[in-house]
């Protein structure tokens, strides 16, 4: 058994630490001049120093450089941001904000009591409302009820509307936008034909409506509902911001009356002519009283041999029909009367705007297609105090 020797110099009998440099131990590399000169051994003659090892881990100063003198501790003194600013004008401090939320006022409902005082206080200071006119782009589009087809933009707002008469009973309206513009034709037109509707139907942005008894193809009184109707539509789609344009042919079995959403227009009027199968009648239905009266007496001062008769009904029908030869053909060319009556009637301030074809009133509509002549003219204005007031168109 091997027995260590104890060193009166090193008191601790474990492992070395790495910072003991044993005595007499020179190493063998240079060492920097700031460097710790090597340890040496004190002499045996003086006690052990208990806490060498930890001087030597951690050298403490020499007695040669001394510590400077503490300074007593004094407060911190903030600056006076007066005495900083003399002479300026103060910076406004900035507010604090407050970082509490406020508390949820819970309001009441008042009492029934309450509700009827301040509703009579409100009577009292309300403000009288006026209508006010909307234009296209705040009006209410209609939406479609059925299934929009595939190939149809749902965004697309159609500016032109095709009107078309089918068959002999059938009214078709393509591309209707908006839904007041249907819901004015349902109010005034369809309750103009007294057999009634047998259906309707809406389809995407396209209407049908079917009359009952084939008012296309109508003769008599019926024949003269029609044409009203007609003028109807015209002054509907007017009010609606709808303005004729063109019709077309090409590519349809019925022409197609197409309508371009404009400008809203109440003060146009309308009313509708045709003339007879051989040209030799032409007939105004509801005109203006001016145009009914004036317009035989002016064609008949300018052919006075030429013209036959002309007649005017209490349901403000006015009639000018021409002379006839032995053989039955009008004394006068049916261009000439045409030409000469259509000058007359925009000299009165209507002039021709459309024309809509009907079909024929023989059987199964081989009897020829009627044309319908709408005119278009600006409604006369009356003073309270004229004498024609009262008397409507005049």
């Amino acid at each position: 058994m091997i027995m260590s020797t104890h060193n009166p110099a090193y008191p601790y009998y474990g492992q070395p630490y790495h910072t003991y440099i044993p005595p007499g131990y020179t190493p063998s590399r240079t060492t920097f001049t700031t460097a710790q000169p090597p340890y040496t051994s004190p002499p045996h003659s003086t006690p052990p120093d208990p806490w060498l090892r930890e001087k030597v881990a951690f050298p403490q100063p020499t007695p040669s450089r001394q510590s400077p003198p503490a300074r007593d501790p004094t407060p911190f003194v903030p600056p006076n941001p007066d005495s900083l600013d003399a002479g300026h004008n103060p910076k406004p401090r900035l507010k604090r904000a407050s970082t509490t939320r406020p508390k949820l006022v819970s309001e009441k409902p008042p009492l029934k009591p309450a509700l009827r005082k301040n509703a009579i206080k409100r009577s009292s200071s309300a403000v009288t409302l006026e209508r006010t006119r909307t234009t296209s782009s705040a009006r209410q589009r209609l939406a479609p009820k059925t299934r929009t087809p595939t190939n149809i933009n749902p965004s697309f707002l159609p500016d032109h509307m095709f009107v078309s008469f089918h068959g002999t009973n059938e009214l078709r309206l393509g591309n209707v936008a908006y839904q007041d513009t249907l819901d004015e034709i349902k109010e005034h037109i369809i309750p103009m034909w007294p057999h009634g509707v047998s259906n309707q139907m809406m389809s995407s942005l396209s209407w049908r409506v079917t009359f009952s008894r084939n008012p296309w193809s109508a003769t008599g009184s019926d024949a003269i509902i029609v044409k009203r109707m007609i003028s109807e539509l015209f002054t509907c789609l007017s009010r609606r911001d709808y303005q004729y344009l063109t019709s077309l042919h090409t590519g349809y079995v019925y022409p197609q009356l197409v309508f371009r959403d404009m400008a809203e227009d109440e003060d146009s009027d309308f009313f509708v002519a045709y003339m007879s199968r051989s040209g030799h009648k032409m007939t105004l239905v509801r005109p203006p009283r001016r145009v009914g009266e004036q317009l035989g007496p002016r064609l008949r001062t300018a052919w006075p041999f030429k013209i036959a008769a002309q007649s005017a009904t209490e349901e403000e029908i006015y009639s000018v029909e021409l002379k006839r030869n032995t053989f039955g053909a009008p004394e006068l060319d049916r261009d000439v009367f045409a030409s000469h009556a259509l000058r007359e009637i925009s000299s009165l301030g209507y002039k021709l705007e459309a024309t809509v074809s009907l079909p024929g009133a023989g059987f199964l509509g081989f009897g020829g297609k009627k044309e319908v002549w709408v005119f278009r003219g600006a409604r006369a204005r009356h003073r309270p105090d004229s004498r024609n007031a009262t008397s409507g168109r005049a």
